[in-house]
């Protein structure tokens, strides 16, 4: 599965993992040790809002459920986006994060 790396608003590295097909972005940043905030786990209330910076292409937006909150065209809800099954093991994804 592909590399995932999620940074902060200014652009410092939180955390870096391969990615599963399985598990929301969310979920797998979380086990992976960056604490963000997901609250409502349905992508009804926007807490856990990710920028895309690469790899928008790899993923699912509703992967694990419709999103019932209103994202950008290069956000997604870290609670149900998931990565892409078909997606190549040497694809790279950034997501930005502001709430951790």
């Amino acid at each position: 599965m592909p590399k995932v790396k999620i940074t902060d608003k200014s652009g410092k590295k939180i955390t870096e993992f391969e990615g599963n097909s399985k598990d929301s972005l969310g979920t797998q940043a979380q086990e992976n040790g960056c604490p963000i905030s997901m609250p409502c786990m349905a992508g009804a209330c926007g807490g856990c809002i990710a920028k895309i910076k690469q790899g928008k292409e790899c993923l699912d937006p509703e992967a694990l459920g419709p999103a019932h909150f209103p994202v950008e065209d290069d956000e997604v809800l870290a609670c149900i986006c998931g990565i892409k099954k078909d997606t190549s093991k040497d694809s790279e994804i950034e997501i930005e994060v502001d709430n951790v």
